[in-house]
């Protein structure tokens, strides 16, 4: 068959060696593009769950374990934030105390909320969120108010005659 100039429409043995040569030259090029881009991507992904997996807790002297007593006090200490690849140092406030059993309790003064500074009202008893009247029992249990969860709680211990708190 030939078509209306009178050249063949069969393919010559050069045009189809010419044509895989560059189908697998642009095959090739994005299998590597691909290979480029994949590696850090994975990267990216699996490196919060790797590293969440073998990391170790960070402890932080929190008080000496003689400036404990029955009732909640604030104590400043400072901690490493991490948001992303970013870290910074921060000061950060936990309420510890004394239980009824004589174990250490450390409660993080910010609100389930919103993030507002709950503050430790002797006279009542209870923690205080100013911002939209979240109420919290000593021990961090939410009462009333819009709050959707207890105060956060510290892994906390004594040592050498120091209180340290996991963060």
């Amino acid at each position: 068959m030939a078509d209306s100039a009178g050249t063949p429409n069969a393919l010559s043995q050069e045009d189809v060696s010419r044509r895989k040569f560059l189908n697998l030259a642009i095959n090739g090029v994005g299998a590597g593009l691909t290979a480029v881009l994949a590696v850090p991507l994975a990267g990216y992904f699996l490196d919060p769950a790797l590293r969440s997996a073998g990391s170790a807790r960070s402890w932080v002297k929190l008080a000496s374990a003689s400036d404990l007593t029955n009732s909640p006090q604030p104590f400043k200490f400072q901690t490493v934030r991490k948001d992303g690849f970013m870290q910074q140092k921060a000061d950060a406030t936990a309420y510890a105390f004394l239980d009824e059993d004589g174990q250490v309790t450390a409660l993080n003064n910010i609100c389930t909320h919103l993030g507002c500074p709950a503050g430790w009202d002797g006279a009542k008893n209870k923690f205080f969120c100013p911002c939209h009247g979240g109420v919290y029992s000593k021990s961090g249990k939410k009462e009333q108010g819009p709050p959707p969860a207890d105060l956060h709680r510290y892994e906390a211990k004594i040592e050498d005659g120091s209180v340290y708190i996991s963060v």
